[in-house]
């Protein structure tokens, strides 16, 4: 019985780890304020701000101005970018 409960402990805490590693974690900068955003990757995002600031992230992310991943588009790679100008980001894009 003391076995059964060590697998389904495993089996719970590998799981966690595997739903955790298909996300990420992006930082938006905007007038209200800075908030984390959970992205799946490999998958369009639905972001819909109208003024970020600065973006920060710890993997290759595609932002888009349209909301279903279509539009102009800019690749940022890993760290902090900047904006003085506000810009619109519609959805996200993560490779992962």
């Amino acid at each position: 019985m003391y076995a059964l409960k060590q697998i389904s402990f495993l089996a719970l805490a590998l799981f966690s780890v595997g739903s955790v590693a298909k996300m990420t974690t992006i930082g938006l900068e905007t007038p209200e304020g800075s908030k984390p955003i959970q992205v799946p990757f490999d998958e369009c995002h639905l972001v819909d701000e109208e003024e970020v600031f600065t973006v920060a992230t710890t993997t290759f992310c595609r932002f888009f101005v349209g909301t279903v991943c279509n539009g102009r588009q800019t690749l940022l790679g890993p760290g902090d970018h900047s904006s003085a100008d506000p810009v619109p980001i519609g959805s996200v894009y993560c490779q992962g």
